[in-house]
């Protein structure tokens, strides 16, 4: 990644048929975004492989979300591995290409789970630790700069306490002057990347966009996104490839 240089990227958790309309919006602005599969329904249904293939010829990434989406903390090393392995080689199967990228379920990942992710041969995991912007970070514990979500003042103390993270509360807090209205801070992030370089990206939940009415929203920031000056669109391992070399 070169010094200053801006980029944008997505990510989109659970493998909801809906994602094939997030795909569409991102396409339609030309951006990129990488979607976390899980092998078993999370949210009442799960893509086809047929549909994981069409995401692949629109230009976007496939990554894994466990077989299940069990919390990975909880488990032994054997079952996290098996976890891993198993939706990897599934998933590589259904689409014919590599799968690098993994996606913690429910965000919760420790220094174990963190190294059975690089074991199991990801070269990017990607966390729920929100208000970074920074083109350096570390491959296992990628962060992302919002959730397309309505948070509560609250939800965002809670979220950084229980990720420890003082540099992301302080983004928010102090730089951002703890705004509260997620267009009015994914615009203030995009500004920061793209006056000094760095990476915004947008995470969420296509069926969380449904259930909440949340298209209009995300069809503007889409937009704010794509007129980024000189922001590059990118896939979460295309980031990770980035944030390394």
């Amino acid at each position: 990644m070169t010094p200053g240089q801006a980029i944008v990227t997505t990510s989109w958790d659970d493998g909801h048929p809906l994602d094939l309309r997030v795909a569409a919006v991102l396409a339609s602005h030309g951006l990129r975004g990488t979607f976390y599969l899980p092998l078993r329904p999370v949210a009442g249904q799960v893509l086809s492989g047929a549909e994981m293939r069409e995401l692949l010829r629109m230009g976007m990434e496939i990554g894994s979300h466990t077989v299940t989406h069990r919390v990975l903390t909880d488990l032994p090393d054997s079952a996290i591995d098996r976890e891993m392995r198993d939706s990897r080689r599934a998933l590589e199967d259904t689409l014919g290409a590599e799968v690098t990228s993994f996606c913690y379920p429910n965000g919760r990942f420790n220094s174990r789970v963190s190294r059975r992710a690089a074991l199991a041969g990801y070269r990017v995991s990607r966390t729920t630790v929100d208000f970074h912007t920074s083109a350096r970070f570390d491959p296992g514990r990628m962060p992302v700069s919002m959730h397309l979500f309505p948070h509560s003042r609250s939800a965002h103390c809670r979220h950084a306490l229980r990720h420890r993270n003082w540099s992301g509360f302080w983004n928010w807090y102090g730089r951002l002057g703890g705004e509260m209205d997620p267009e009015r801070s994914a615009g203030r992030m995009l500004d920061t990347v793209a006056r000094r370089g760095g990476v915004f990206h947008l995470w969420g939940h296509s069926w969380e966009i449904e259930e909440h009415g949340l298209w209009p929203l995300f069809e503007r920031l889409a937009a704010r996104m794509d007129e980024a000056a000189n922001a590059v669109p990118m896939t979460n391992g295309e980031v990770g490839y980035a944030a390394q070399s």
